[in-house]
C-alpha cells in the first residue's frame, strides 16, 4: 500500500476514535430517563386500604366502601349483649356471639309475668344464634300468632369475661300496648329478684339498637341503614361436624343486607373482572356473605395469610346497582402485628 494511502487511513481511523470518545463522553453526562407513574385507566383505579381491629380484635368497625371517609362508627366488641331489630314490623333479637353470649329458655313461671325463684344453670339448655342471621337465631320467633309474647323465662349467659356477679340474668320479652315500636325486656337476677325494665324503642334509621345488661345500658352506636356496607367484627361460627357442635369465634365480616349482597369468585384474576363476569352471579344477602375466611391460618409460617385468589363482588342495593371487587391482601400491619385487614377494592365498569 501506498504511503499516501497509509496515511489517509491513519487519518480516518483517529476521527473515528476520536467522534467515539465525544460520543461516550457526552453519554456519560446525559441525564437518565426521569421515570413516570403513568396514572390508571379510567376504570381500573383501585384503592388500597388498611383498617386496624387491635391485636386481640377488640374493635367492631362500621366501613363505607364507597366513601373517602371509610370508618362511620368503632366500638368495642364486648360493649353489648343483645342487638334488637328496628324495622316496622320488625321482632327478632340477637346475640353477641362474638362475645360467647348465649341463650337458655326454660319455659314459662306457673304465675304470669313472674321469674324462677331460684335457677339451676346445669339444667340450662344453652343455645345460640348461627353466623347466618336470617330466621336462624335463637330469639326469633318469642311471639304467637296473635304477637303476644309467650311469657317464656329466658336466662342469659354474657360470656366468662364478665364481671363477677354480673354473667347471668333470667329476662322476658314483650312489646308495647300499641304496635311494634317498643320492646320492653323485664330482667332479673337468677334468684328472681327484679332488677328492672327497660324499654328499648325502635329507631327507624338504623338496622339495629343495643342493650348491655352489665351497666345496664342501651345504646345506639349503629351508623345510619344507609350509611355503611360492612362491619369487621368478632361473631360465633359453629362447626356442626363435631358432636357436640363446635362453637368457635372468630374475626370477619358482617354485611349489611339493606345496602349490599355479595358474590365471590376465585376463578377470575382480580385485575380482569369485568361486568359481564358479574351480572350473572349468584348473590347473597346473608350477614356472613364475606364470612371469615378470606383469610386461613398457616400453621407453617405461624401467621394467617390471606386468599388473593378470592374475589368478593360487592352488588349495591336499589334500581340502580353499581358493581366492586374486592380482595384482601393482609392481615398484619407495618410492624408486623395481626388484626389490620388490607384490602384492595375497585368499581366494576
Amino acid at each position: 500500500m501506498h504511503k499516501s494511502s497509509q496515511n489517509i487511513i491513519s487519518v480516518f481511523q483517529n476521527k473515528v476514535s476520536l467522534w467515539g470518545l465525544i460520543l461516550i463522553t457526552f453519554l456519560a453526562c446525559e441525564k437518565p430517563d426521569k421515570r413516570y407513574l403513568l396514572p390508571p385507566k379510567p376504570g381500573d383505579s383501585i384503592e388500597v386500604r388498611q383498617l386496624d381491629l387491635g391485636e386481640n380484635y377488640e374493635n367492631q368497625i362500621y366501613v363505607n366502601l364507597l366513601d373517602q371517609n371509610i370508618i362511620k362508627s368503632t366500638v368495642k366488641y364486648d360493649s353489648w349483649d343483645l342487638a334488637f331489630e328496628c324495622g316496622g314490623n320488625g321482632t327478632r333479637v340477637f346475640m353477641n356471639g362474638g362475645k360467647g353470649v348465649l341463650i337458655g329458655s326454660i319455659g314459662r313461671e306457673k304465675e304470669p309475668g313472674k321469674f324462677l325463684q331460684s335457677v339451676n344453670l346445669s339444667q340450662v339448655k344453652w343455645r345460640w344464634d348461627e353466623a347466618s342471621g336470617g330466621d336462624s337465631i335463637v330469639l326469633n320467633r318469642w311471639l304467637d300468632q296473635f304477637n303476644h309474647s309467650y311469657d317464656s323465662v329466658y336466662i342469659i349467659d354474657r360470656g366468662i369475661e364478665s364481671e363477677p356477679g354480673k354473667r347471668y340474668y333470667q329476662f322476658k320479652l314483650n312489646f308495647g300496648l300499641f304496635g311494634f315500636d317498643d320492646y320492653f325486656i323485664n330482667v332479673a337476677d337468677l334468684q328472681g329478684k327484679n332488677l328492672f325494665i327497660a324499654v328499648i324503642h325502635k329507631d327507624p334509621s338504623k338496622n339495629l339498637v343495643f342493650m348491655d345488661f352489665g351497666k345496664p345500658a342501651l345504646l345506639n352506636f349503629e351508623p345510619y341503614q344507609q350509611d355503611w356496607h360492612i362491619c369487621f367484627m368478632r361473631y360465633r361460627y359453629v362447626y356442626h361436624e363435631f358432636n357436640p357442635p363446635l362453637l368457635y369465634t372468630v374475626t370477619g365480616i358482617n354485611i349489611n343486607p339493606k345496602t349490599v349482597c355479595v358474590a365471590i369468585d376465585s376463578t377470575l384474576r382480580f385485575e380482569n373482572i369485568n361486568l359481564n363476569a358479574v351480572k350473572n352471579l349468584k348473590y347473597s344477602n346473608r350477614r356472613d356473605a364475606i364470612g371469615f375466611e378470606w383469610k386461613v391460618y398457616d400453621f407453617a409460617q405461624g401467621r394467617y395469610i390471606t386468599r388473593k385468589h378470592v374475589t368478593y363482588i360487592i352488588k349495591t342495593e336499589g334500581m340502580n346497582a353499581v358493581y366492586y371487587k374486592l380482595r384482601f391482601t393482609d392481615f398484619y400491619n407495618n410492624k408486623g402485628l395481626k388484626g389490620s385487614p388490607k384490602y384492595e377494592i375497585s368499581r366494576i365498569k
